[in-house]
């Protein structure tokens, strides 16, 4: 007899460390997910405050990942197939194709967990 035991708080506890690993501190410096309604489910940073994002998001919804380049940081969102959104702050100097690219990796990462 075999038991397999499904734990929800695992699949939580995945999903917070892939967003916890987008952060390096040189082309990424905060990160959050947010659910298909806007609201934050995961964030490394309590200043990085992206519930504003889906109103941004709706302005170009054919399109998967939106860059808004503001002075001080740009900011890219990766819209998921769950209607999820990953959204990261990278500093105004940083390396954007290394995020778009950590991003991308996060996104496909992150499906099987939400």
């Amino acid at each position: 007899m075999q038991i397999v035991i499904t734990c929800h708080w695992s699949h939580q506890f995945v999903a917070s460390a892939i967003i916890a690993d987008l952060v390096d501190g040189e082309c990424v410096i905060s990160a959050s997910l947010l659910d298909s309604e806007g609201f934050t489910v995961e964030r490394t940073s309590n200043e990085f405050k992206p519930t504003s994002m889906s109103a941004i998001l709706e302005l170009n919804p054919d399109s998967p990942l939106v860059t808004i380049v503001a002075e001080d940081c740009t900011i890219i969102a990766s819209r998921l197939e769950s209607g999820h959104t990953i959204v990261i702050q990278c500093p105004s100097s940083s390396n954007l194709g290394k995020a778009r690219l950590k991003i991308a990796k996060a996104s496909k990462a992150i499906i099987p967990f939400l």
